[in-house]
C-alpha cells in the first residue's frame, strides 16, 4: 500500500495503526511556513518568518525516533525514514497544490489518502486510477460547511462526484481505536454521531 498525507506535520500515527501500510509520503510546508507557502508580516528577532516553525524538524525527528522510525537518508528537503518494515519519504518546505508537479511522479498510483489535521487540496487525487482508502481521525473536521478552498477533498466529497473514487474509509478514534466503513456517507455519520457522543461526555464530566 501506498500512502500520501498533505499537512502531515510531526502525526506519526498512521504508520503506527496501520502497519499494513508499508511506503509513506509525508508532505508539510514547514519549517518555512505553517501554512503552505504563505509568509508572515512578522518577523522574529532572529529575521526568520512568523510563520516559519524553527523547531520543526528536530521535532519531527524525536517522533520518528519514539516509534523506532530512524533517518536513514535526506536529500534537499527529502527526509527519509524507516523501520525495516515501512518506509516514509517526507518532503518538508512542500506544499499543495503549489508544488504539485514537482511530486506527482513520486506519489504515483497511490491508494491511501491520509486527511488527518489538514483538509488537502483534491489535485493529487491526479495521480492515481486506483481506488483509494480515506483515513480520517477524530481530531479533524469533515463538515460540510464553508471552505476556504472549493477544490478541498472535503468540499468534494459534500459537493461534488468524487466519492466513486474511494471504496474504503477508516476513523480512528482518539483511544485509538479503528471503525471501517464502505461509503463516505457511512464515515461522515458516524463522524457527527462520535463527536456529538464525546461533547455530551465531556459536558458531563464538567458539571
Amino acid at each position: 500500500m501506498k500512502a500520501v498525507y498533505v499537512g502531515a506535520g510531526v502525526d506519526t500515527k498512521p504508520i503506527q495503526f496501520f502497519p499494513n501500510i508499508k511506503l509513506f509520503y509525508y508532505f508539510d510546508g514547514q519549517p518555512n511556513s505553517e501554512f503552505g507557502i504563505r509568509q508572515s508580516n512578522i518577523k522574529r528577532a532572529d529575521g526568520s518568518d512568523g510563520f516559519s516553525r524553527p523547531n520543526f524538524i528536530s521535532t519531527l525527528d524525536d517522533n520518528m525516533n519514539k516509534i523506532e522510525m530512524k533517518l536513514i537518508n535526506t536529500y534537499d528537503n527529502l527526509r527519509i525514514y524507516s523501520n525495516n518494515v515501512q518506509m516514509v519519504y517526507y518532503y518538508t518546505n512542500t506544499a499543495i497544490p503549489v508544488h504539485y508537479e514537482l511530486i506527482k511522479e513520486q506519489i504515483k498510483n497511490f491508494d491511501t489518502m491520509i486527511v488527518m489535521g489538514h483538509d488537502p487540496d483534491s489535485i493529487f487525487l491526479n495521480s492515481t486510477t486506483k481506488k483509494i482508502h480515506f483515513i480520517g481521525n477524530q481530531e479533524t473536521s469533515y463538515i460540510n460547511n464553508d471552505f476556504e478552498n472549493i477544490n478541498s477533498v472535503t468540499y468534494k466529497m459534500h459537493n461534488d462526484n468524487i466519492q466513486n473514487k474511494f471504496d474504503k474509509f477508516s476513523y480512528l478514534s482518539n483511544c485509538n481505536k479503528i471503525y471501517e466503513f464502505n461509503s463516505w456517507n457511512k464515515f461522515h455519520n458516524f463522524y457527527k454521531k462520535k463527536n456529538e457522543e464525546d461533547a455530551l461526555c465531556r459536558m458531563k464530566n464538567l458539571v
